[in-house]
């Protein structure tokens, strides 16, 4: 936090930063070192991106910054850098996206505490209108701060609510994300609760998730609508369904690979369990959603990655998805049949591959994934790869009521 006076030498100059800040860990005490590019030696500087700049109040504002080396030219390790030079790319292959985000999060005591919900009914009025005030003053905040919001609703767990952000192309959609989680944190602290932002806050309810809703075009054409293949798709938009499937279990790491993660990485938590594709199907790791159900006159069919959770970097978890999909079309990569019935109810050659439940064959996928480190690059990679077996390493086998206590605020702001 600085004063504004001071925003341009953070546009220019920018603000110190250790390598060893790309390796923090979520136990707020663990440093995951891995290679001299995260260790304690050497400096890099953080700089503000005045443009991507929003207001929370009459007297704050908060923009996203990027990390640059000394000598000024980006960071191989920047998260946002990374993403845009996804995106980059998939413009020089003439494709566009544009990304919608959902966050759900759950309200509890500033200690961590479960609150009293008694009048809480999923997805119903009672517990709407038990929280009307928050609701509404996170509403106008998210306005203010320039987020469009689509909805928000009651989730299946107690004091479970999800915001749904309008699309938009997928850095700015990424940066909005990152501030709508902060609009949360503040209104909740206003009214003496906390959101936490965890992929399963409570062992024995429903997890979290950050399903991220893709769509792609060519030429200005949709891929996922308007074409003679599966379900309406384009043969590059089925090409790019492919892609993702077939690296989704490398994915994981980066799209829910947190020590809480494989909590909620289970059949009947919505979460994509099993790596195949079906319209409206909400236990698919992909979900085709047609363009007339999309959400608004004009709007192109899209895909939601179910898998995404709270503990994901978005600006990571995106490139990710966007890299596969590119990879999908570049390889013209075979889509596999629709799965229209819960995955479990397909014989085992026809759901897909299951998504792994066990933290360390996650990270064992992620370091060998040749995939991701074409996409990410091999310090991203291997500076992911440091934190999650830190979290293997230093919480191994704990009870799932342990880790889901112990983690709950972890991502909390």
């Amino acid at each position: 936090m600085v004063p504004g006076g001071r925003a341009e030498a953070f546009a220019s100059a920018g603000l110190g930063a250790g390598p060893s800040w790309h390796a923090f860990a979520i136990d707020a005490t663990g440093v995951a070192f891995s290679t001299s590019s995260t260790g304690v030696v050497g400096d890099q500087r953080l700089r503000i991106v005045p443009d991507a700049r929003a207001r929370l109040d009459h007297d704050l504002s908060w923009t996203p910054a990027e990390f640059h080396e000394l000598t000024g030219e980006p960071s191989s390790l920047c998260p946002r850098g990374t993403l845009r030079r996804v995106v980059a790319e998939l413009a020089a292959d003439d494709l566009e996206a544009s990304v919608g985000h959902e966050i759900e999060f759950v309200l509890v005591a500033p200690d961590g505490a479960a609150l009293p919900a008694h009048d809480w009914t999923p997805y119903g009025a009672a517990g709407l209108l038990g929280q009307e005030d928050f609701v509404r003053d996170l509403i106008v905040d998210l306005g203010t701060a320039g987020v469009e919001v689509e909805q928000v609703h009651p989730e299946h767990a107690r004091l479970q609510f999800e915001v749904s952000l309008a699309p938009a192309d997928p850095v700015t959609a990424a940066d909005r994300l990152v501030l709508a989680r902060i609009v949360i944190g503040r209104v909740a602290r206003r009214h003496g609760v906390r959101a936490a932002l965890s992929p399963k806050p409570f062992a024995d309810e429903a997890g979290c998730g950050a399903h991220q809703h893709i769509s792609l075009r060519r030429g200005g054409a949709p891929l996922f609508s308007d074409g003679s293949g599966a379900a309406g798709m384009t043969a590059d938009g089925e090409h790019a369904v492919a892609g993702i499937l077939e690296a989704l279990p490398e994915l994981q790491g980066v799209l829910c690979g947190s020590v809480v993660s494989c909590l909620r990485t289970r059949r009947g938590q919505w979460a994509g369990a099993y790596a195949c594709w079906g319209v409206e199907n909400r236990e698919a790791a992909v979900r085709l959603v047609r363009a007339e159900t999309a959400g608004g006159a004009g709007r192109d069919a899209n895909i939601e990655v179910k898998a995404v959770d709270p503990s994901a970097n978005v600006y990571l978890a995106t490139a990710a998805v966007l890299g596969a999909a590119a990879r999908g079309i570049a390889r013209r990569a075979e889509l596999p049949p629709e799965v229209a019935v819960d995955p479990v109810e397909c014989p085992p050659e026809r759901r897909g591959a299951r998504l792994a439940s066990d933290q360390r064959t996650i990270v064992d996928r992620l370091d060998s994934s040749e995939a991701l480190r074409e996409i990410l690059g091999d310090e991203i990679v291997d500076a992911v790869v440091a934190v999650r077996r830190y979290e293997v390493t230093r919480f191994p086998d704990h009870t799932p009521e342990f880790i889901a206590e112990r983690f709950r605020l972890a991502w909390t702001v």
